[in-house]
C-alpha cells in the first residue's frame, strides 16, 4: 500500500508543468503602487490572457511607466536545428515568460516551461506570483 502510494505522487508530479524561475531585479520596486500596467506580448493569445486577468485582478491596462512584456514560445515551431530534433529530449512543449519593467528598466523576470497546448493559467500563474513577490499595491 505504501509503494502504491509514493508510485503515485511520483507520476503525479512527472506529470506536471516545469519549475517557476523567478528574479527580482530591482528591489526597490517592491511594495510598488501600480494602477495601470501597460502590455507587450508576443501574440494575441498572450495578450488576451494576460489583460483578462490583470482586469480581474483591479489593474487599468493602459499607457505606463510599468510594461509588462508576456510571450510564449512553442519549441517544436521554433527550433530548426535538425540535430537538436533528432538528438534532443523534448520534455516539454514550450515556454511562457513575463517580465516586469518600470521606464524600460528591468524590474521582475519569470518563466516556466509547460506540456501540452499554452493556456491562460500559464499566464495567470506567472502574473499571480509576480504580484506577491513585489507585493504591489493597486
Amino acid at each position: 500500500m505504501r509503494n502504491i502510494f509514493f508510485l503515485s505522487l511520483l507520476l503525479f508530479f512527472l506529470g506536471c508543468d516545469g519549475e517557476v524561475f523567478k528574479k527580482i531585479e530591482d528591489k526597490s520596486k517592491i511594495g510598488a503602487k501600480i494602477d495601470t500596467i501597460e502590455i507587450a506580448a508576443s501574440d494575441s493569445f498572450s495578450y488576451k490572457a494576460s489583460e483578462s486577468f490583470l482586469k480581474e485582478q483591479g489593474f487599468l491596462v493602459d499607457k505606463s511607466d510599468y510594461k509588462l512584456r508576456v510571450e510564449h514560445r512553442d519549441y517544436a515551431k521554433t527550433c530548426n536545428n535538425p540535430l537538436s530534433k533528432t538528438s534532443s529530449d523534448y520534455n516539454y512543449d514550450g515556454l511562457v515568460a513575463i517580465t516586469l519593467f518600470y521606464k524600460n528598466e528591468k524590474v521582475y523576470t519569470s518563466f516556466r516551461d509547460f506540456r501540452g497546448d499554452v493556456n491562460k493559467e500559464l499566464f495567470i500563474d506567472l502574473i499571480d506570483v509576480m504580484v506577491e513577490d513585489l507585493k504591489i499595491k493597486k
